[in-house]
């Protein structure tokens, strides 16, 4: 069933457009849990993929891009909007609520800001398979329903194919549709969008209580990306979704050797969006965010929301810390502790995930394949606080297991999944998608997978062109 709410909104905020198809376009891979769930099961792949590629309409879709704003690196970017993603639709599920389907590389919109409106394959493979990556890992995110590949040209730095990722979410309201309502001083469009966040996203709630919610939810993502090493590389708030999930992968990456200062947009000259800033990243987009709210809030109560941010962030670091650690119980030491082993790691360019998936071991605990004062003295430090837990070791160990996954995106990973499917192969995408639902199972065959990346493949640039 569809019901395409958005549109009930002031016109003012989303525009009809009409969809470019993409030539020569294939299905290279439907999500079937996904396809089944908004409805879409019985419609024959040659039918979806003409919807999905803007050939055909099915009863009660719709074809809007929305209108939004803000602030980009830091600085006010004014009104930006869907430039090159059109919503097909609203399905209300069974199960999962309502989910709009989003067609991203669809074709210029009226704010594709001189744009082509098209998306390619080399980032729309990397959006598809981190979007199942970061689901598998528990992380919200936005989904996907399927992946198109073209052959028409599209020129970047160099030139790429077409490509289109139909992906999911609730609602693709952000931080920038309120910024757009205030500083373009549209009261009435304002109120009316507040009120339909509110009804529709937050129901019985009001407009504080939203607001500390909005607050929490972001709080706990930044805890999320932090934990699992996520680098999201384009952190505007025009890419923060009001539901707190991670939206719009662009030039994203995880932490392969630590470096807490890992920048994963090489356009990010100054780092803005370095991997130790996200959290105060986080907060500042929290503050653009809740001053749109002025009008309606005393300051001294949006200052208080906002504060909340900090005791949400330290508390949800601190449960995945125990987590990471196989920890049950807390202690003061324990943040401390891990801050610590962070440094060291640091300091000695050891793989993130490879470390911790490690750690579970017993056995490697006792003799690392990884050396250094610092670190055996650490290990040293981390067996006497697991004495004072008490805790079985395979008990730990397994716990462990769950909460530290063996496989991450790396970018080399993504990068051999998207030259395999340029050459016709769709082996790769289907393997990967496999493993990345499941990071923690073991996978036999992909082992080599599971260790730190080859110095030979290190070093991939990602940039915001897409």
């Amino acid at each position: 069933m569809l019901e395409n709410s958005f549109q009930t909104l002031p016109e003012w905020l989303h525009a009809e457009v009409d969809p470019t198809p993409v030539a020569g376009a294939r299905l290279i891979h439907v999500q079937s849990g996904m396809r089944q769930e908004i409805g879409l099961g019985m419609i024959p792949d040659a039918e979806l993929l003409a919807w999905l590629n803007g050939e055909k309409r099915i009863p009660g879709d719709q074809r809007i891009a929305t209108r939004y704003a803000g602030h980009q690196f830091g600085v006010w970017a004014g009104q930006l909007g869907d430039g090159r993603a059109i919503s097909l639709g609203e399905f209300l599920t069974p199960t999962r609520g309502r989910l709009e389907v989003q067609v991203k590389g669809a074709g210029p919109t009226p704010f594709s800001r001189r744009g082509d409106g098209r998306a390619v394959l080399r980032s729309s493979v990397r959006e598809y398979l981190c979007s199942i990556a970061m689901k598998g890992l528990g992380i919200p995110t936005s989904e996907v329903l399927a992946l198109v590949a073209g052959t028409e040209p599209v020129e970047r730095e160099t030139t790429e194919t077409a490509a289109l990722v139909a992906r999911v979410f609730p609602t693709n309201i952000r931080f920038g549709h309120f910024e757009l309502c205030r500083h373009f001083n549209r009261p009435g469009e304002f109120d009316a969008l507040t009120q339909y966040t509110r009804e529709l996203f937050f129901p019985e709630c009001t407009i504080e209580e939203m607001l500390r919610e909005i607050t929490r939810r972001t709080a706990h993502l930044m805890a999320a990306w932090q934990d699992v090493g996520f680098c999201h590389g384009v952190m505007n708030t025009d890419n923060f979704s009001i539901l707190g999930f991670t939206l719009d992968y662009g030039p994203f990456g995880f932490l392969e050797d630590t470096r807490l200062d890992h920048v994963c947009n090489h356009s990010d000259h100054e780092g803005r969006y370095a991997f130790h800033r996200q959290p105060d990243v986080g907060v500042w987009n929290l503050e653009r965010f809740l001053a749109c709210f002025r009008d309606l809030v005393p300051v001294e109560q949006l200052t208080s929301i906002l504060d909340a941010y900090f005791f949400d962030f330290k508390a949800e670091t601190e449960r995945r810390i125990r987590l990471k650690l196989g920890f049950e119980t807390a202690r003061d030491t324990d943040s401390g502790l891990f801050l610590d082993l962070l440094r060291i790691l640091h300091d000695q360019r050891i793989d993130y995930t490879w470390f911790f998936r490690n750690l579970a071991r017993t056995d490697w605990i006792i003799n690392p394949s990884v050396r250094g004062e610092a670190l055996q003295a650490w290990l040293k430090r981390y067996q006497e606080r697991l004495v004072l837990e008490g805790r079985n070791d395979a008990d730990r160990s397994r716990a462990m297991i769950q909460n530290n996954p063996k496989y991450i995106l790396r970018n080399y990973i993504a990068q051999e999944v998207i030259e395999a499917v340029s050459r016709g192969s769709e082996r790769e995408l289907l393997d990967w998608i496999r493993v990345l639902e499941r990071p923690h199972d073991e996978h036999p065959g992909f082992e080599r997978y599971a260790g730190p990346t080859p110095d030979s493949l290190k070093d991939f640039e990602i940039s915001c062109s897409s």
